[in-house]
């Protein structure tokens, strides 16, 4: 990743309120009684309020502690998926769309993460108050993003093993990268004339596979120590396969693919499309800072994470 910051367009800070706000989302995190004390000390040292923090640093106080809750939302949803069958993980993904649908919805059998994730949504609306078209953007994506692990969950039973354009088709929904970006503009209508934009939706998947391509670099050396199938889904193990070679031949080749995404995300950032309601390209240009915001939050925060490289 070497050589990729010298025409970085975006200041270096942080959100002000990342102390406060990670005091307030673990405790919600604890409250909702999903997570041993055990494990939920380990995923407090994996900080992921860095990410947050740096992802989200433009987001007003209310915005902000929600995105927090959303970060922690997905890691709860991993934490509980990663551990269950295709048969099991359809069945949770089943209820939470339920609810998606329909958040006012009482059921005698909830699930425990339609539980987390129906008053979490609740909130979003009722503060937030995303626009219809902006709302419907981020439900599709979200949809998507949890249609995406009954599949992930089979590769895990059959040992699958995918070629690297079956990778990032899995990779770009399972980290949820597309309802994270919608986060940034989830309180301000971005229209569908300007999201479906090619540069737009260019941006928008460049700037997943960065975080993609970055997050498998640094994760590697412990996901390989896992064995193979904690490393299926790294990119690096994935072009190591492709081209029979080592470790520092894959790290070469997918270190030349971020750098030439990261030139392509720079100059679609400088030469963004401009529409005629002047109200639309604000919103978008604060998008476009926001996927700028996410592509460092990630290095960020995964260089200060105790989750690949330990306690400094």
């Amino acid at each position: 990743l070497e050589g990729t910051s010298a025409t970085w367009p975006c200041t270096s800070t942080i959100h002000p309120l990342k102390h406060k706000m990670t005091l307030e989302s673990l405790e919600w995190v604890k409250s909702l009684n999903v997570m041993s004390d055990k494990k939920l000390a380990k995923f407090a040292k994996y900080e992921i309020m860095t990410l947050v923090a740096w992802a989200y640093r433009r987001a007003s106080p209310e915005h902000f502690r929600l995105c927090s809750d959303f970060m922690h939302l997905f890691w709860i949803i991993d934490d509980r998926t990663d551990e269950q069958s295709s048969i099991e993980v359809e069945h949770e993904v089943a209820n939470i769309k339920r609810i998606l649908a329909d958040p006012s919805l009482i059921s005698p059998d909830q699930g425990v993460l339609e539980g987390v994730c129906q008053p979490w949504l609740k909130s979003v609306v009722e503060h937030l108050k995303p626009p219809p078209a902006t709302k419907a953007r981020f439900l599709r994506n979200f949809i998507s993003y949890l249609d995406s692990l009954p599949e992930e969950a089979r590769d895990r039973e059959t040992g699958r093993l995918r070629d690297r354009g079956e990778h990032f088709d899995l990779r770009r929904r399972t980290g949820g990268l597309l309802p994270s970006f919608d986060f940034i503009y989830i309180p301000f209508n971005l229209s569908d004339e300007v999201a479906e934009h090619e540069v737009v939706k260019r941006m928008s998947i460049v700037t997943g596979d960065l975080v993609i391509i970055a997050n498998d670099i640094y994760s590697y050396n412990v996901e390989q120590a896992g064995g193979q199938k904690c490393v299926a889904h790294n990119i690096v193990d994935v072009v190591m396969r492709e081209r029979q070679k080592g470790v520092q031949d894959a790290m070469n080749v997918v270190g030349a693919s971020y750098r030439e995404l990261f030139l392509s995300l720079l100059d679609d950032f400088n030469n963004l499309p401009v529409f005629d309601r002047p109200e639309q390209n604000k919103v978008l240009h604060e998008y476009a800072l926001g996927l700028m915001d996410w592509v460092e939050a990630n290095v960020e925060f995964s260089l200060d994470s105790q989750r690949y490289f330990g306690a400094k």
